[in-house]
């Protein structure tokens, strides 16, 4: 070690976890001060100043189900700047030249929030989408400078350079550096009392540059601190990232004890449980003499971590579940994405989450701008923020329907002649119809089950109406939030007549409801458009026989030290669909068979050691002739624990994504989980399952 990095580390002061550890040069330094030269500094003191730094508490770590530890944090070197001795006149220049630094380093993170690309490729363009919250931050600062609404990336940038006189005749690209660090500056109230982050992670190498260079870089500071640290390579839509507390949303913070330089949540896991991980600040009265030279240092506030969050998620679980999707959307030509959500069937803890394309939460800033151009979307949380048309996943609800309105009994039998004829000028047709040109023939509800029959559910759809339809798809919470703590969650939409006359409040071209809806609807088409997680908390009401619990991912909260369990979520009841014994046994019956050796999931289920239930979707998606694949199903069938939904973007047939489920499925229920890859090859593990429905 060269003798200016010895002479930089005998002057770091370290902030962990418990608070501000001084070292000991740092302490004979005060001794100095105090004892030896105490009479000459006390007569200066007119001469000094004093000044309240913040020591940022570390947050609580993010663990899944099983202690595998997801988000921690690491010590790390961030480059402050300090605007009691931060020069105004020439601070362009100087912002410009510690950017190129910056730049010039593999791993520090610059902090620049303005969604605006960099310059570098001639015009600018925004690189973060209106429901971003970096997007409406900026929103909210041109309407505040008065520049107009609806202005261009380019037109903000020339604001921007006015706004704070940087030289015309700098490029666009360094340009872009200055606005984005004197608009962050702005954002984050760069002020006396609060000291501005420039630039976190940065090396030794450059601690060293910027100490030399003391004298040129007044007010520019070396400290360290806790940075969250990213320990898993899964769940990036589950965990989300913390990022700074912007101008506009101050007021939400301030009185609940936060320092402007803060990290909060931004997204994910992170800003779900903002309240259990943040930790309280403490401080530390600085003093120093004109030139800014520290004279003492006393801490006046102990640092105090924040607590651990405890996940519902199986890590292993989900990294199956993303490496499976994935490799099976690449093998399906013309699939563009996917996801799938594991519930826990008797309390509603979330296992996994998967989305398919995803993204190394670890390197998310880096690779911000090429993830938000991919026109795959790996930034959507497919999972819960998706909609999709149900398709034939959809049959258990109409089945539900049938039965309970004495619509149907075990009894009705349906003859299938491939092309239903009730309506005058419209005659759908039974899939297998398009195939073989017959239909199904007699069926009764747990035949039609297997056999997905069309023609089955139009004449039962038709027969319950489209209320009915509505009433029992909202009781199954599809079309409804699930109870989930992540912020992003689309609703989606049950399909019926109020529906669509609220619809119509917004758009008067929509046709007044009709039958011809309500056969569409009996078949997972028409207006529905559920989220994978949706589907698959439906499918587990149906497994215990109508008890639908909410989803939910946070499953317990330790103290900061692991010493004590804080809080535990307890499972919360959303609904009891009631429907009597008989009707919950049929439909049952009609999914256990869809896996069986004749049903639509017999390639992928028909030998598998654990008896599964469920059922496939194939939905059209409009304008295109692609088809989604979807797949829903609970296991053991007489025993269920767990429910499955995978649908696939482009999949063409649920059959083509039960393999998915399949997997995940070998990751649960077989104690050598370490011993899957996420593919499927029709073998599974070793796992004694005991008293799994097992078939011989």
């Amino acid at each position: 070690m060269d003798r200016h990095k010895k002479k930089l580390l005998n002057r770091l002061t370290v902030v962990t976890a418990g608070g501000l550890l001084c070292g000991l040069v740092v302490a004979a330094n005060l001794f100095s001060l105090q004892i030896i030269h105490g009479d000459e500094y006390a007569s200066k003191a007119s001469q000094l100043y004093t000044y309240t730094n913040t020591i940022p508490a570390s947050r609580g770590d993010i663990l899944d189900r099983n202690g595998e530890t997801l988000v921690s944090n690491k010590t790390v070197y961030k480059l402050c700047i300090t605007y009691a001795f931060w020069e105004k006149e020439g601070q362009n220049d100087r912002i410009l030249q510690l950017v190129n630094l910056i730049d010039a380093e593999d791993d520090a993170e610059l902090n620049d929030t303005l969604p605006i690309s960099n310059g570098r490729r001639g015009s600018f363009a925004f690189t973060k989408d209106e429901d971003s919250s970096d997007y409406k931050s900026l929103q909210t600062f041109c309407t505040k400078q008065e520049w107009g609404e609806d202005l261009d990336a380019d037109a903000v940038v020339d604001n921007l350079r006015t706004l704070y006189e940087v030289d015309s005749s700098l490029s666009d690209a360094d340009a872009r550096k200055i606005v984005g660090i004197r608009y962050q500056m702005e954002q984050e109230q760069f002020s006396m009392y609060n000291p501005f982050t420039l630039a976190t992670d940065i090396s030794m190498d450059l601690v060293v540059r910027i100490s030399e260079q003391q004298e040129k870089y007044a007010g520019v500071e070396v400290e360290t601190s806790a940075e969250r640290e990213i320990k898993s390579d899964v769940a990036a839509n589950i965990l989300g990232y913390t990022g700074p507390i912007f101008a506009e949303d101050w007021d939400k913070y301030k009185d609940n004890g936060y320092s402007m330089n803060a990290q909060v949540g931004k997204t994910g896991a992170e800003q779900a449980f903002e309240e259990y991980l943040r930790g309280t600040d403490g401080e530390r009265a600085i003093q120093t003499d004109a030139r800014g030279n520290v004279v003492s240092e006393e801490e006046t506030k102990e640092a105090k971590s924040g607590n651990n969050v405890i996940l519902t998620i199986d890590a292993n679980l989900q990294k199956v579940a993303e490496q499976s999707l994935a490799q099976r959307c690449q093998s399906i030509g013309g699939a563009k994405g996917g996801a799938a959500a594991v519930v826990d069937v008797r309390n509603g803890e979330i296992l996994a989450l998967a989305n398919y394309p995803t993204y190394d939460l670890a390197t998310f800033n880096k690779d911000y701008e090429k993830l938000a151009a991919n026109k795959l979307t790996p930034l959507l949380n497919r999972s819960i923020a998706g909609t999709y048309a149900p398709g034939s996943t959809f049959k258990p609800v109409t089945a539900v329907a049938g039965l309970e309105t004495g619509k149907i009994t075990a009894d009705t039998r349906i003859y299938d002649t491939g092309i239903y004829t009730y309506f005058k000028g419209y005659h759908p047709k039974c899939w297998i119809y398009n195939k073989s040109g017959h239909g199904h023939g007699w069926e009764d509800v747990t035949d039609a089950l297997e056999d997905s029959c069309n023609y089955f559910f139009f004449e039962t759809g038709r027969l319950v109406g489209g209320e009915n339809l509505e009433k029992y798809a909202k009781a199954f919470g599809l079309g409804e939030y699930t109870g989930l703590e992540l912020s992003g969650e689309k609703k989606g939409r049950a399909a019926g007549p109020t529906e669509r006359a609220e619809a119509q409040k917004n758009d008067s071209s929509l046709r007044d409801w009709s039958g011809a809806d309500s056969i569409q609807t009996a078949i997972g088409q028409g207006d529905n458009a559920f989220t994978p997680l949706q589907l698959a908390n439906y499918c587990a009401a149906i497994a215990s026989n109508g008890t639908q619990y909410e989803a939910h991912l946070l499953r317990s909260v330790k103290a900061y030290d692991y010493s004590d369990t804080i809080y535990t979520k307890e499972a919360t009841v959303r609904n009891k669909i009631e429907a009597a014994d008989s009707t919950w046994k049929l439909v049952q019956q009609g999914m256990a068979k869809v896996t069986g050796e004749d049903g639509t999931a017999s390639s992928v289920f028909a030998n598998y050691s654990i008896k599964v239930a469920g059922k496939s979707g194939t939905a059209q998606i409009s304008g295109t002739k692609l088809d989604n694949g979807i797949f829903i199903s609970y296991a053991p069938y007489k025993d269920p624990q767990i429910a499955v939904c995978v649908i696939i973007e482009g999949g063409d047939s649920g059959n083509n994504v039960a393999p998915v489920v399949r997997d995940i499925y070998d990751a649960y229920f077989y104690s050598d989980k370490n011993s899957t890859d996420g593919t499927s090859d029709g073998t599974t593990g070793t796992q004694d399952v005991g008293a799994y429905d097992v078939i011989a």
